[in-house]
């Protein structure tokens, strides 16, 4: 060891806090309590410092050394038997399998942990997560001992203590037949709920039981647990506990393979020991190694496991079933004893058997069928041992909870009621099944005088009471009292565990043994027999540093007989391979497998005590063994390494100062501080405790006193670590690299001991260390000198005389000395020019050289070789070498044999350590964050390595590091080198030059490396893993770099070659810029335009975030900026802008604020150029009055006029409350609300301004009441619910009952429940919520919700939502079910529901139901039939959305004849009698089966369902049906439709096609009404086929249309006829206005919008309020989603917007006969996120720039961002154009991420070009850098560029610098991101003004790059060549001055 250092008394930190709470008297005896510790839940995790304080009563965690939480069990009554730490797996959110499906998260993470303490109890088990959330086990046996293990707990169950009752204390047990029996009989009423009939025993006689009266008296015998397991695994505290089993392999019979039969472990063997996770493995090992070690004290042994989780294993996973997803959850929360209840029934597969007095013979099978049995049994039981969701026809399903998990509630055990649970207690179940659900356990195998088996045994079993009047109370309470007072219990029974299978619980860990070895118990302890294994013995680890080769390990195992001292050392190698090709997931796959092997076996005697020491990466077995003088001997001890004593400190504190727990003792008691020591030390060594990382442990003296020490092993000095490290891992063995560092602690006690003055300890040993490697190779070493070392000045002069006239240059060298201690020639941060002031006659100093010299340092070595460094050093090395302690270093560190060979070892040793540290010296110029290249100076190697070559006399290498360092002095002693040289073995590594030559050549030369250096001396494959590339990971690197690139390769194959070696940003940024400069020229070549193909790794190498966030979708930029400007002091609003706010009737602070002006914002730069989206949210808007104009006349009175007025109020209201539907669509998903505020529904302000007077006139309220305008609040409810964003988060059970109103259920809340469910929000709301919605029956409630749960659960099938449906459907119920008291549209809503959650999967009930209800024939003539209209559509979109589009392949539904009967529905003739009837199925029939075949091209299907040919076929076809039916025909042949006038006019019947241009239409008849519907059908056929597309062609059609149907609907109506056929034009009008909107979708096109405006200035009262209604929905459709949605035309979008269109509008608000309005808000279903939106991604926000979309049609389309974007599946590529931003490309085609990430948000993110890379021409750079400066204001930083050092820059270069806006939006370069100005300035300041060689050499490689470059005619663009000519002329310059 390094150092000793004692830390003072060390107490448990929570010992405070139990002395103060009372838990434990003052001054508690060791006794009281238990301490534990734990440094870290991973090997890797060094600085988790937790500690556990185990009262009886109480658990103390500690973390940190202060108090965390306290857990007390004073409730449960039972005390605390063992606490610990362990961690379980970490379980997220619980999402659908479908979902992470749909989202391609991975479910499995192992190596994600949770920490948790388990406290156990004698019945209970208490498991409390670190995070908070804490768990109650009820245990089923007794637990003995518990450990951590890697993944949650390996349990050891108590053995059962035979029960020897006194026979004194006989009572006769009560007879099966008495009547005072407490307990169930088969046919008591009790257990009449769970008996079940069978005729298995039917024909066979009953016998009667075979025990006596005798029986009666005699004690119940304990139950034999000898084939019971003793060892259990909980890996999760929800899911059931598993079996540790061991693993055999039975060799085949007749040429057969082998097979894997696990069996459980001998239950004499006790686990003693568990390996930590990781601690055992390698770095960079996919799988870690865990041990586990058993002890048999029958046969003596401790046997050594490997241990693995099954799954994990190959062994067993090549056994293990593919999990069927489900997980299984714990069974075991029971009560024992309770094993069922009476509750839970009995299968009528399962069998009862008798469960008092004796079991009857069953009757024997024959010899065959019963090894059928067995055999098929043995299969089934196997596959259900290992995997837990095993299902078999036999076997019952397990629960995941019982009602017995209340039973295993804590409070249960206290003193509160529970006589609630004495029927769950006494309903115990009988049976023979080896497999039962109960109620309480997980296996129902109870029986109360004993079990049946196959041979006819009977084995007794416990009772609960052993007293006659038990019977009077309830078993649960007898039961916990005697598990209280330390009875015995069963737990078994209830788990199945009575056999030698145990195939109830699965097998989820296997132990594979190892080895063993024998105890050697010298005598027999009967007083330890009944103790655990784990008190008497003492077991830890410890690995042996990474082998060579990376392929194998050596472990040390330890275990300590603490009773008999003695120690056994096991030495186990590891050896990783690749495991033979197993099939998993039908794949043969290599899976690396770790064979342990045992190597030898060592005893020592005489051990007191032993634990594992870890310091870092250094571990060594510290042992503390006998001495005669009883006092005790410390050392440090292990098989790789040599055997180290351990001197303790002379004194030993007292205070502690790691404690940081407050301390309650007056400050009178402590006086003397921190410093206090104790008078006298410890007289004894007693124990060794507590061992932590960075070296601490507690040694306990004879008085019991824990003394916190401190054992240094590793380095502290980061180069002296990574120097040894070096040495460790190319000298293996004793000798080798653990010889140096046990070689460097014997020389660091040795300066501790003669008290050597150094600046760096760890430095100076280090030295010494390498010194006395090479000088103990002189064959007559010289004598050492007379002093060691010299003593310091206490205090330095001054520079200057006491007159300050002369300088005082023994003084300036004094200091230049004291300054530089660390083997530099001069201190670090006097080799810069900014010293030079110093000098006072700067120019001629008084050393005579000149000073205008810049590379020559002012402070010249001048120092004389007696105080230099080196010389110092090789003094003390030589005084170290003359002692004994030397001897014995270079005796046991440097050789292993008194031969001649040690010489020979000694001198390889020599060799090998001064190439390894070359190398990575060589390393360390690589890396420009070294403390060399900072002002507070560190240690140099090069004095160091320059002596060392001297005196090895390579000359070649002196020579390198001579020119290496001009000012090296000559520091050799005047003897020269050593008597015995030894020949250079090879040339001086250069990786300047190797780097230099490979660059330029673009050739792979070869370089040595420290895995070469040991290939070299081994002869063996060394492999670059990662415990090389942690030593010298850059010099690897570019080993790797430039083994991929070729000669002639582009700068795309570079970079891709840097990614391939391991570089990232973080590397390259801290290399020389002289050789970074090369390959930032590779990156600026590739950062304009990037390969497609590129990954996330490359992309972000080359400064590309903008496409790497492509690649991971759903990431956003962190720097992000909240506004778009400058900061800037002025008002951003006025007096009268505020007070106008002041009017808005919406509650501003509900929404987050940023989020609407993010979509403001976007929509602003969509609609830039005009107020047409202002227009549009103002017709949208229902908040304020309605301004209106009523035209009076001349004859009218003032109060006439009024009347007049109040009528046209009336009218515009009922517009007024139409517009709520239209407005859910613009503002559709703008909004995320706070979660802390209640979320804001707006009504209606139904009140008109009447112009020019400016008069208010209200309307009736009683007319316009909630009740009887309900559907317009729902309507205004879905608006508010629609313009929550689908990406908010939080939507949760808990926000949407805060925003449930308080009293009653509204209609706007309810509108409110269905377009949370629409955007799918209701799936994360707990399914309870609905049974408290649905409760009061309120009817739109039912409505909202119901459609709401069913468009969340989409498809799915939901059971639970299945079962909400059903029960609202009368259709659904059961046969004689009572009659429903719900309205017709709660079950209409119902229907379509079902629809929606069948949604695509063809469901043939489902199927059969819809069909049946559109074809049922009402007998009776009711008022308000069910199956109205209304209903029957229901069924018939639900029908279409069951089977949507899968017309050509109905699989199970041929046989339902789904055509013919919707055909006959459809287009089928009809009774005379019974035409009111089918008429109102024949629309529900045309839809479905328009959706059910659509897009199927089938033209026989088509021509059935189109119109009939005849005209006079017309008169027997509902006029409106003509619509429906030319719709279906064309959505059947979807690829016909065509957008022009033409396709129309063909597809119109002969009679019409002369009209198809409408243009001579001047008369209303309602011989047209055919005509009409049909021109209607075949527009909207066009509108859903081009939907959301913004094709032109589409549009004008359907606006030269619309404009006709304008102009036909203003034609004078005064007949009848005339009225009626207006109606159906108007109809067609505002399905056309509909149309027009759904292709224009999102784009406001201004051309559909004027008609728009004109349908919504509609005021008459022939207008209906459907027409109103059509025409706000076309409005909000026009502006959907503020421009940023539009709709798609997937199959699920067209029957959306089939339903949300019908195109049958209502005619008043509460209309809902021919179509439910819940349905208009369907188009939600059909929206598709497409609005391309540019971000900077500097500072989020928006920006315009043009794009260029290559379609797969070969098209190209010219946009500007934002802007809506084609058809995803039409786009073959996007690319961005811009001069100002690095162009950007999206591949839809080929990237599945790119669409990925656009769906996920939109979003492409483009960083601005910096003024020099905005193009390859000077010109236009600074044209563009001019430009920025012109739009700024003027810089105050300006004079910046008048320093000399910033005079040679350009305009583009200054704006890098100082960018245009001040720190605005485009301050992309105010980071720390390295731009070429930085590069440049290090060039040509730091580089030539630093004196070092390295960095000069760097310029050479710069210089011959550059020269190849322009040689090839190549322009280099990161370092411009006139910079290059500038930095040769200035070296140039120093040449010449030299």
């Amino acid at each position: 060891m390094a150092t000793v250092t004692s830390l003072g008394l060390h107490q448990p930190t929570g010992l405070q806090h139990a002395i103060q709470e009372q838990l434990l008297p003052v001054d508690p005896p060791a006794s009281a309590y238990t301490w534990q510790t734990l440094s870290g839940y991973e090997s890797t995790d060094d600085f988790n410092d937790d500690e556990l304080l185990v009262t009886p009563r109480c658990v103390i965690w500690s973390r940190g050394g202060i108090f965390r939480k306290s857990y007390t069990f004073d409730l449960e009554e039972e005390e605390v038997s063992q606490a610990l730490l362990t961690t379980f797996p970490s379980v997220g959110p619980l999402t659908g399998r479908d979902a992470k499906a749909e989202l391609g998260v991975d479910t499995t993470t192992p190596d994600s942990k949770s920490p948790a303490i388990v406290v156990f109890l004698k019945t209970q088990a208490h498991i409390f997560f670190l995070a908070g959330t804490s768990h109650v086990l009820h245990l089923p046996f007794e637990v003995e001992s518990a450990m951590e293990a890697p993944q949650g707990l390996i349990i050891q169950r108590k053995l059962r203590v035979e029960n020897a009752a006194a026979a004194s204390l006989k009572f006769p047990r009560v007879p099966p037949n008495s009547f005072v029996s407490s307990q169930p009989q088969p046919w008591s009423a009790a257990s009449s709920v769970h008996s079940t009939f069978s005729i298995s025993d039917l024909g066979t006689p009953k016998q009667m039981p075979h025990s006596t009266l005798k029986e009666l008296w005699d004690p119940p015998t304990s139950k034999s647990d000898s084939n019971w397991p003793r060892l259990f695994s909980l890996s999760d505290p929800l899911a059931e506990m598993g079996l540790v089993v061991t693993q055999k392999k039975i060799p085949g019979k007749l040429g057969k393979r082998s097979s894997i039969k696990f069996s459980a472990l001998d239950t004499a063997e006790e686990i003693v020991h568990i390996s930590r996770r990781g601690k055992l493995s390698n770095c960079g090992e996919e799988r870690s190694l865990t041990l586990a070690l058993t002890l048999n004290r029958e046969t003596n042994t401790y046997t050594v496991w490997k241990m693995s989780y099954v799954g994990d294993d190959p062994l067993a996973r090549e056994k293990q079933r593919v999990p069927s997803g489900t997980t299984s959850r714990r069974r075991s929360s029971f009560v024992p004893g309770t094993a069922t209840g009476a509750t839970t029934p009995i299968p009528a597969s399962q069998v009862p058997r008798e469960s008092f007095g004796v079991v009857p013979n069953l009757p024997k099978a024959k010899k065959g069928a019963r090894m059928e049995e067995k055999v098929h049994e043995k299969v089934v039981d196997f596959a259900a041992s290992l995997d837990a969701d095993f299902e078999n026809p036999s076997i019952p399903r397990r629960k995941s909870r019982r009602v017995s998990s209340m039973l295993a509630r804590a409070d249960l055990s206290a003193s509160h009621e529970r006589s609630a649970f004495s029927e769950l207690a006494l309903g115990l179940q009988n049976g023979t099944s080896r497999r039962r659900e109960s109620l309480g356990g997980q296996q129902a195998r109870t029986s109360i005088a004993g079990h049946g088996t196959a041979s006819g045994q009977t084995l007794s079993q416990p009772q609960f009471n052993h007293s006659i009047g038990s019977f009077l109370e309830a078993p649960l309470d007898d039961l916990l009292d005697e598990l209280r007072a330390g009875g015995d219990f069963e737990g078994f029974h209830s788990m199945g565990l009575d056999d030698e299978e145990f195939d109830s619980l699965k097998q989820e860990v296997v132990l594979t043994k190892v080895c063993d070895a024998i105890a050697e118990h010298s005598n027999v302890r009967y007083s330890t027999q009944k103790l655990p294994a784990t008190s008497q013995c003492k077991i830890f680890t410890l690995t042996a540093p990474p082998a060579q080769n990376g392929t194998g390990n050596t472990i040390v195992v330890c275990v300590l007989d603490l009773d008999e001292k003695k120690l056994i050392v096991l030495t186990l190698q590891t050896n990783t391979h690749k495991a033979a090709h197993l099939a998993v997931a039908n794949e043969h796959v290599a899976l690396p497998n770790t064979a342990v092997t045992l190597c030898n076996t060592m005893r020592a005697n005489g051990v007191i005590d032993a634990c594992c020491l870890n310091d870092g990466h250094i571990s060594r077995m510290l042992v503390l063994s006998e001495t005669n003088d009883g006092f005790g001997e410390l050392s440090l001890q292990s098989p790789w390494g040599v055997l180290m004593k351990v001197n303790l400190p002379h004194h030993f504190a007292i205070t502690n100062i790691k404690d940081l727990s407050h301390d309650s003792t007056p400050l009178a008691r402590r006086d003397g501080g921190f410093k206090r020591v104790l008078s006298k030390g410890p007289r004894a060594l007693k124990h060794l405790r507590n061992p932590k990382a960075r070296g601490l442990v507690d040694l306990i003296d004879d008085e019991g006193r824990a003394h916190q020490l401190r054992i240094q092993l590793e380095p502290h000095n980061p180069l002296v670590k990574k120097a040894i490290d070096v040495c460790r891992a190319i000298l293996p063995g004793t000798t080798g690299g653990e010889g140096i560092l046990s070689a460097w602690w014997n020389v660091m006690q040795w300066i501790r001991l003669e008290s050597v003055e150094t600046k760096v300890p760890e430095w100076s040993a280090f030295v010494m260390t390498l010194f006395t490697l090479v000088l103990s190779l002189e064959k007559s070493p010289k004598p050492p000198p007379s002093k060691t070392h010299q003593k310091r000045k206490s205090r330095s002069s001054y520079l200057r005389s006491s007159s300050g006239i002369h300088a005082d240059y023994e003084e300036w060298d004094s200091m230049q000395a004291r300054e530089n201690t660390n083997g530099s020639c001069v201190p670090a941060w006097a080799e810069n020019r900014g010293w030079q002031w110093l000098d006072a006659d700067y120019g001629v100093d008084d050393y005579g050289a000149s000073n205008s010299d810049a590379s020559t340092p002012i402070f010249a070595s001048n120092v004389s070789e007696k105080g230099s460094f080196t010389k110092e050093h090789v003094q003390l090395t030589r005084t170290f070498i003359a002692t004994s302690l030397g001897q014995f270093t270079i005796a046991t560190c440097f050789a292993t044999t008194a031969t001649g060979s040690d010489l020979e070892v000694r001198k390889t040793i020599a060799t090998t350590v001064v190439i390894g540290l070359h190398l990575l010296h060589e390393e360390e110029k690589l890396n420009t964050m070294n403390s060399d290249s900072l002002s507070t100076g560190g240690p140099s190697m090069t004095p160091i390595l320059a002596q060392l070559v001297k005196w090895l006399n390579w000359d070649t290498w002196l020579a390198y590091y001579d020119t290496e360092d001009a000012a090296l002095p000559d520091e050799s002693e005047p003897e020269g080198s050593l008597t015995l040289a030894i020949s250079e073995p090879l040339f001086c590594p250069s990786v300047h030059s190797w780097i230099e030559k490979s660059l330029v050549t673009r050739e792979h030369y070869l370089f040595l490396t420290l895995p070469g250096l040991v290939a070299t001396n081994s002869d063996i494959r060394i492999q670059h893993d990662e415990n090389w590339r942690a030593l010298t990971p850059r010099t690897l690197a570019f080993s790797d770099f430039f083994g991929h690139i070729q000669p002639n390769c582009s700068a795309v194959q570079m970079v891709e070659a840097l990614s391939s070696a391991g570089m990232d940003n973080v590397m390259l940024e801290s290399l020389p810029e002289t050789i970074l400069s090369p390959l930032r020229e590779a990156i600026v070549r590739c950062q304009a335009e990037p390969p497609i193909e590129w990954s996330t790794r490359l992309l972000s190498i080359v400064g590309r975030e903008d496409v790497n966030i492509l690649l991971t979708p759903g990431v956003r930029p962190h720097n992000t900026q909240t506004t778009l400007l400058a900061p800037s002091h002025e008002a951003s609003s006025d007096v009268h802008t505020v007070c106008i706010s002041t009017n808005d009737l919406e509650k501003s602070g509900a929404f987050d604020g940023s989020a609407e002006v993010d979509r403001q914002a976007i929509t602003n730069s969509i609609f830039k150029d005009d107020r047409r989206m202002n227009e549009a949210m103002s017709i949208l808007n229902t908040f304020v009055p309605t301004v209106a104009r009523c035209k009076a006349e001349p004859h009218w009175s003032e109060s006439d006029l009024l009347d007049a007025q109040k009528e046209h109020a009336q009218m515009l209201a009922y517009r007024t409350l139409a517009i709520s539907s239209g407005r859910g669509l613009i503002y559709y998903s703008a909004r995320i609300p706070l979660l802390t505020q209640r979320f804001p529904i707006g009504g209606f302000n139904l009140s008109c301004v009447m112009k020019p007077d400016n008069n208010t006139i209200g309307v009736d309220k009683a007319s316009f009441t909630e009740e009887k305008v309900c559907w317009a609040f729902f309507h205004a409810g879905v608006a508010a619910g629609l313009s929550i964003s689908r990406e908010a988060r939080g939507i949760d059970t808990s926000w949407i009952l805060f925003n449930k109103p308080l009293h009653d259920l509204s209609n706007r809340h309810a509108g409110f429940l269905l377009a949370l469910g629409l955007n799918g929000h209701l799936k994360s709301v707990a399914k309870w919520v609905a049974f408290k919605y649905l409760t009061p029956k309120h009817t739109m409630t039912s409505i909202g919700l119901l459609l709401g749960l069913a468009a969340s659960y989409l498809g799915s099938m939901d059971s639970l939502v299945t079962r909400l449906l059903s029960v609202h459907v009368t259709r659904m119920l059961p046969p004689g079910a009572a009659e429903l008291n719900l309205s017709p549209l709660t079950q209409a809503t119902g229907i379509m529901g079902i629809g929606l959650l069948y949604c695509n999967t063809q469901h043939r009930r489902m199927s059969e139901i819809m069909v049946s209800e559109i074809e049922h024939i009402d007998t009776e003539l009711e008022e308000e039939p069910l199956r109205n209209e209304g209903y029957r559509l229901a069924a018939g979109f639900a029908l279409g959305f069951v089977n949507l589009g899968k017309g050509s392949d109905l699989k199970g539904l041929h046989d339902m004849q789904l055509t013919e009967r919707l055909l006959a529905l459809a287009v089928g003739a009809k009774q005379v009698n019974m035409v009111h009837v089918l008429d109102k199925a024949t629309a529900a029939s045309v839809v479905a089966f328009a959706l059910i075949y659509m897009k199927s091209e089938n033209r026989v299907l088509a021509r059935k369902i189109d119109v009939p040919d005849s005209v006079l076929q017309f008169d027997y076809v509902r006029p409106d049906m003509f619509l429906l039916r030319t719709m279906a025909r064309n959505l059947i042949m979807w690829k016909e439709i065509v957008p022009t006038a033409q396709w129309i006019r063909e597809r119109l019947p002969k009679v019409y096609k002369h009209q198809s241009a409408l243009d001579n239409v001047v008369k209303l008849t309602s011989d047209d009404l055919p005509f009409y519907n049909i021109v209607a059908g075949l527009c909207f056929s066009i509108a859903l086929r081009f939907a959301g597309s913004g094709n032109i062609l589409a549009r004008n059609v359907l606006i030269y249309y619309l404009d006709h149907f304008m102009r036909i609907c203003q034609i004078d109506a005064d007949t009848f006829d005339k009225k009626l056929t207006r109606n159906t034009v108007r109809n067609c009008q505002d399905l056309l206005a509909l149309s027009a909107a759904t292709v224009m979708a999102g784009t406001g096109d201004l051309t559909v919008f004027r008609r728009l405006r004109s349908q919504h200035g509609r005021d008459d009262s022939d207008t209906p309020y459907g027409s109103h209604l059509a025409a706000h929905l076309a409005v909000g459709a026009l502006f959907l989603g503020g421009g940023t949605f539009t709709f798609g035309t997937s199959n699920l979008a067209i029957a959306a917007l089939v339903v949300a269109f019908y195109p049958i509008f209502p005619s008043t608000v509460q209309d809902n006969k021919s179509h439910l309005q819940a349905f208009r808000h369907f188009w939600v279903l059909a929206t598709e996120a497409r609005c391309l939106v540019a971000r900077d991604i500097d500072t989020n926000q928006p920006v315009q720039m043009p794009i260029q979309i290559a379609l797969k049609s070969d098209e190209t389309v010219q946009r500007h961002t934002p802007c809506l974007l084609p058809d995803l599946d039409q786009i073959k590529i996007i690319r961005t154009h811009s001069q100002e931003y690095w162009n950007i490309a999206l591949d839809f085609e080929h990237n599945a991420s790119h669409i990925a990430s656009f769906k996920a948000s939109q979003t492409i993110y483009v960083r601005r070009r910096p003024a020099h890379g905005a193009s390859t021409s000077a010109f236009q750079a600074t044209l563009q850098a001019l430009n920025d400066v012109e739009h700024s204001s003027s810089q105050s930083l300006e004079w910046l560029f008048e320093l000399p050092v910033f005079a040679t820059l350009t305009k583009a270069e200054r704006a890098l610098i100082l960018p245009p806006d001040n720190g605005g939006a485009g301050d992309i370069h105010a980071g720390t991101a390295e731009t070429v100005i930085d590069s440049r300035l290090v060039l040509e300041n730091a580089t030539l003004n630093s004196g070092k060689r390295d960095r000069l050499e760097g310029l050479r490689l710069l210089f011959e790059w550059a020269d190849q470059e322009e040689s090839n005619g190549t322009e280099v663009q990161w370092i411009r060549m006139e910079v290059v000519q500038r930095l040769k002329a200035q070296v140039w310059m120093l040449a010449k001055e030299h």
